[in-house]
């Protein structure tokens, strides 16, 4: 393999990240309208219905909303601990924390949901974990919620619910 190989293999992965980037941050927009004030569904149950990990922040960066889906996601290097997301890698929690931080100064907002934070697991793949601020249309003042944490474990996913597999054979 060489450089020029490299190079193309890093460029194609880039754009498919920015593919995959694209993609969700619609679907958080529809999540977002779906889980308006008076809809009586939350934008992280809206994305638990497309088997997505989510949780909602407050614009201090407490967890106020969590879909059971990234309940699949927690282990002891990422997980919720009194109201905080918790990640056991230093350099990982630094820049979630600083990501985090932003949310309460509005002119950083857009910059946001371009910075990833990969969080090491030991003895598992990492996990990456977008912030996807609210503004605009989809945080009215008032609103509790001031961003969506979307959490991509790598590696395997697993396949369709028992249930769902059930009813397909019968």
């Amino acid at each position: 393999m060489t450089i020029l190989d490299v190079c193309s293999e890093v460029g194609s992965l880039r754009a498919e990240e920015e593919g995959i980037a694209s993609f969700t941050g619609r679907v958080i927009e529809i999540a977002a309208g779906a889980g308006g004030r008076g809809s009586g569904t939350s934008p992280t149950a809206a994305l638990n219905a497309m088997r997505l990990p989510a949780m909602a922040l407050d614009q201090h960066g407490f967890v106020v909303d969590v879909n059971a889906t990234a309940d699949t996601v927690f282990d002891h290097n990422i997980k919720i601990k009194d109201r905080r997301l918790f990640i056991r890698d230093p350099d990982a929690r630094t820049l979630l924390k600083e990501a985090i931080d932003q949310l309460k100064d509005h002119s950083h907002l857009n910059s946001l949901a371009l910075e990833p934070v990969i969080v090491p697991r030991m003895e598992k793949l990492p996990v990456i974990v977008r912030i996807w601020p609210f503004d605009g249309p989809a945080h009215q003042p008032g609103q509790d919620v001031r961003a969506l944490l979307t959490l991509n474990a790598l590696g395997p996913k697993p396949g369709p619910p028992a249930a769902i597999l059930a009813k397909r054979s019968a």
